[in-house]
């Protein structure tokens, strides 16, 4: 570098005198460079124009034990420090900081050293000002411009600005933008101000230099690709175009080399602004616009927004919608237009949306990907079918749940809903089949017809169905189905981008993390969503389907479609938990009031087959009920598999003989007869029956029930082992020659077998007793049906009697309303011929148990207190009044007799009772006189 100073200072002469040094690359020292500056008889002026590139390049070269570049270094010194010795000589020089950054700061760091001495301070000096710019790259980049063609433009753009349709940026509407228009045409100001101060922000960016290199890019690009449709009028932003990928010094290669460096933003192109292969989402939006002979707005609109995206800073990067006015701005163009652009690349149309654009309160590009528009695309590329399909399966395989319903899912046809007994179904209709749109109030055709239709087979004959009360429908509300589907759809989107390595690469793992909380939660809502679209339940009730809202929306899964309908229904269902049915529901609800007998897989299917009746869920509480019918209510059980040949169950005890008992021994002694019941005895099925009461049962299972055991009786005879009646009898062999009197009439008789048990003769034993019971029934019918069957059996002409009468007490409260009869006049005027039989018992859930009982007269039980409450489970009570006349009482039509007052007394209240009487067909004279 110094020999070259010297020979250009001094020619020959001047180079002579440094040749030693230069050949010998040893830099000159200050001594040495003042004697070449006395060559001269004038001032010298030295220009070193970018002295960072000259040391890049010396770096590389090695000068013994240092480099050229150090030495040039020592020299730039030592020449700096001469020139400011001297008044004659003048060092102009240059750093290009943005080219050779290191180079350039060691420069620096001299000169400062220089400075802090104390001698001549150096002088900085910016050699193209702000305003200057434009027309430098004027100068440089065209050899004329057409002053005139530069002033109409200038003035038609200010006036589009100036009419204020649309908000510019306060420089453009001021009256002194019209010269700048003028001033830098063909460059629009905004490319400039775009690449001075947005730009040059950019640490390795030349202002100057830089915006020079990237305009002549441009025009060369512009010149060669000229608009078919539209008059150009400016050079703009947009012509700084990422189209332009030639290999070496294109727009692309600077971007990407340079400008990307600080800023990468090359994923932003290749998939929002510009690809070989058109597929670039501008360049798909591109063609709605020049297909209709309008510029490529995507392109000019993305383009602008990539280079103000390069600046440094939060607030720098980006540009206004004012801003962008300006930049796009065309007298010919419709600014509407654009606004449609906009709003497609940025999310309006899927199909174009860009992955790298964020319209916020400043549109720009971001190296991060835009994550909702990559979801909202892959939403919007997800096809209904498959977001169905992922309704359907989360309403299958989640939402449903289990409990005390048989769930159906989507039945189409009567075969698909079976008619059967075993579990109430709710069926889930399809969202195409039964979608629900006026509130529920009208029944869908679909669930009319499975409603009421059966059939055993597809494509096979319908009938009628049978168990309708167990057939209940869940709907789902038109109105919400989409919004679900929507969701689903999200959903299928979220996870398949996750799946999707190639796209997910582009995602920062604070994205990645954002996008699984976003499945996390849209997963969560899905379930939700589907919940709240099966909301109208239709069920049978008396008056056929009944439609119910329900609601099954609670958040995180708490709460299934089969629990919502549970809770809805809860008044409706019989739980395993739950206590026995009264005899009211027992009668009205289940029996069938023509049969004296049914069995108890028949009872439950009569909770099946009669409308309105409760879901029985579970049989425990049907057992449960029909073990307090056998204790409180007079019914009967018969179990065929147990014992022998069945058992009978049968609240009685051997003071109760059966009208149709036709053995000796009491039926309750019998080994074939239990007389108390639990429900753990009660089984469901066709081989166990309930009756009405024991007559019906002995009906038909007389003859099975074997008698009770007794000891046996051997004739009196010594020896003899022939069974007899009674002790001290004798066979007919060994029948002692005595006379046998008539214990009446005193007749002689040839045999103790011609006399009763009573010791009377056939005359005599004429007329024979009475006995009825009946079953658990109002007292007014029960005291009537008793009296009627004793006036029934009377002999010709005479009166029947009534010498016992059980009275039982049935229903709730039986200890009040015994207390309540006991104070009848009937049992006053009889009181001493009154007994009364009193048993409570009752347990806890917890197995805490309490008895009481009561044997005695009536005037003593009157003093016994009533029902007490029972511990949460059921309680059982037995309470009966029994009548002992000392002489059979007539029965006749002065009705003064024990029956005909009671059923005075009690005919009015709603006591129900079971009474038992007995008595002779005929009252003796002797007695009733």
């Amino acid at each position: 570098m110094w020999g070259e100073i010297a020979y250009q200072l001094y020619g020959q002469e001047g180079y002579d005198y440094l040749k030693e040094y230069d050949e010998k690359r040893n830099p000159p020292g200050g001594g040495k460079l003042k004697g070449l500056f006395e060559l001269g008889d004038g001032p010298a002026l030295i220009l070193l124009d970018e002295i960072a590139a000259y040391l890049k390049a010396a770096s590389a070269e090695v000068v013994g034990d240092t480099s050229l570049s150090e030495l040039t270094l020592t020299f730039v010194l030592s020449l700096l420090e001469t020139a400011s010795e001297l008044d004659n000589v003048t060092v102009v020089y240059s750093i290009a900081d943005t080219a050779f950054e290191d180079q350039a700061e060691a420069v620096r760091d001299r000169v400062d050293e220089l400075n802090q001495i104390g001698r001549r301070k150096h002088k900085t000096v910016t050699p193209t000002s702000e305003t200057e710019v434009g027309q430098v790259l004027q100068h440089r980049l065209f050899e004329e411009i057409d002053r005139e063609q530069a002033k109409g433009v200038a003035e038609a753009y200010f006036q589009l600005y100036a009419d204020r349709e649309r908000q510019f940026p306060q420089e453009a509407t001021d009256a002194s933008f019209v010269d700048r228009l003028e001033r830098e045409y063909p460059f629009h100001p905004t490319i400039i101000n775009t690449l001075t101060e947005k730009i040059d922000t950019i640490p390795k960016f030349q202002r100057t230099r830089g915006a020079l290199k990237l305009l002549a890019r441009a025009v060369y690009y512009l010149w060669n690709h000229q608009p078919a449709h539209y008059n150009r009028h400016w050079v703009r932003i947009y012509d700084l175009t990422p189209a332009d990928n030639a290999p070496d010094g294109s727009i692309d290669s600077t971007l990407r080399e340079t400008l990307f460096e600080f800023v990468d933003l090359s994923a932003a192109v290749s998939a929002d602004i510009y690809s070989e292969d058109d597929t670039a989402h501008a360049q798909l939006e591109d063609r709605k616009w020049t297909e209709k002979g309008i510029p490529p707005l995507a392109s000019h609109l993305t383009t602008t927004v990539l280079w103000h995206s390069l600046a440094y800073g939060e607030q720098a990067t980006g540009l206004t919608r004012a801003e962008m006015n300006a930049a796009l701005g065309h007298p010919n163009v419709k600014f509407d237009n654009y606004d449609s652009a906009l709003e497609a690349l940025a999310g309006g149309d899927m199909n174009v949306a860009c992955y790298y654009l964020y319209d916020e309160e400043r549109v720009r590009f971001k190296s991060d990907p835009n994550l909702i528009r990559i979801i909202d695309q892959r939403v919007d590329n997800t096809p209904d079918a498959q977001a169905r399909n992922r309704f359907e399966s989360r309403l299958e395989h989640s939402e449903i749940g289990t409990g005390g319903f048989k769930t159906v899912v989507f039945p189409e046809s009567p075969a698909d809903l079976p008619d059967k007994v075993s579990k109430p179904q709710l069926a889930l209709m399809h969202m195409d089949t039964a979608p629900v749109s006026d509130g529920g109030s009208e029944v869908p055709e679909k669930i009319q017809t499975l409603y009421q239709k059966s059939a055993s087979k597809h494509g096979g004959e319908t009938q009628s169905r049978v168990y309708k009360n167990y057939v209940l429908f869940l709907a789902p509300d038109k109105e919400r189905i989409q919004s679900a589907i929507d969701e689903a759809r999200q959903l299928e989107a979220i996870e398949a981008l996750l799946d999707d390595s190639q796209q997910t690469a582009d995602l920062s793992n604070e994205q990645i993390e954002e996008l699984r909380e976003r499945r996390d939660k849209t997963h969560g809502l899905l379930g939700e969503l589907v919940r709240g679209v099966y909301r109208h339940l239709y069920y049978v009730d008396r008056d056929g389907l009944t439609h119910l809202t329900i609601n099954a929306t609670e958040a995180n899964g708490g709460t299934t479609l089969v629990n919502a309908v549970e809770e809805t229904l809860e008044d409706r269902l019989i739980r395993a938990d739950a206590g026995p049915k009264g005899v009211a529901f027992f009668k009205q609800k289940l029996w069938q009031q023509t049969q004296d007998s049914m069995t108890t897989e028949q009872l439950v299917t009569q909770f099946a087959k009669k409308p309105g009746l409760p879901y029985l869920l579970n049989t425990k509480p049907l057992r449960k009920t029909v073990a307090k019918m056998v204790d409180d209510a007079g019914y009967t059980y018969w179990d065929s598999t147990a014992g022998e040949q069945g058992l009978a169950y049968w609240d009685g005890d051997e003071d109760d003989r059966p009208e149709n008992w036709r053995k000796a021994n009491p039926l309750s002694d019998s080994p074939d007869v239990r007389t108390s019941i639990r429900d753990s005895d009660v089984r469901v099925g066709d081989e166990y029956v309930v009756y009405t009461d024991i007559n019906a049962l002995l009906d038909v299972h007389h003859d099975p029930i074997r008698p009770p055991e007794t000891d046996e009786i051997l004739c009196a005879k010594d020896g003899c082992d022939v069974e007899v009646d009674q002790e001290g009898d004798f066979c007919s062999e060994h029948e002692p020659d005595i006379e046998h009197e008539c214990a009446n009439c005193g007749k002689t008789v040839a045999s103790q077998a011609e006399l009763n048990p009573r010791g009377l003769c056939d005359e005599c034993a004429q007329p024979n007793d009475w006995e009825r019971s009946t079953s658990l029934m109002a007292a007014s019918r029960a005291f009537n049906e008793v009296r009627t069957h004793a006036l029934g059996k009377a002999a010709s002409g005479g009166d029947p009697g009534i010498d016992r009468v059980t009275i039982e007490i049935g229903g709730e409260d039986q200890l009040s309303k015994g207390s309540f009869i006991a104070q009848r006049q009937a049992f006053k005027d009889r009181a001493e011929n009154v007994s009364v039989r009193m048993r409570y018992e009752t347990e806890s859930a917890g197995g805490a148990t309490y008895q009481a009982q009561f044997t005695g007269g009536i005037d003593e039980f009157s003093r016994v207190t009533n029902q007490p409450d029972p511990f949460g489970g059921a309680s059982r009570v037995e309470l009966k009044f029994r009548v002992d006349m000392d002489e059979p009482e007539p029965i006749t039509d002065a009705e003064d007799d024990v029956l005909a007052e009671l059923q005075d007394e009690l005919g009015s209240t709603n006591i129900d009772v079971k009474v038992q009487g007995r008595g002779p067909v005929e009252v003796p004279a002797e007695v009733q006189q």
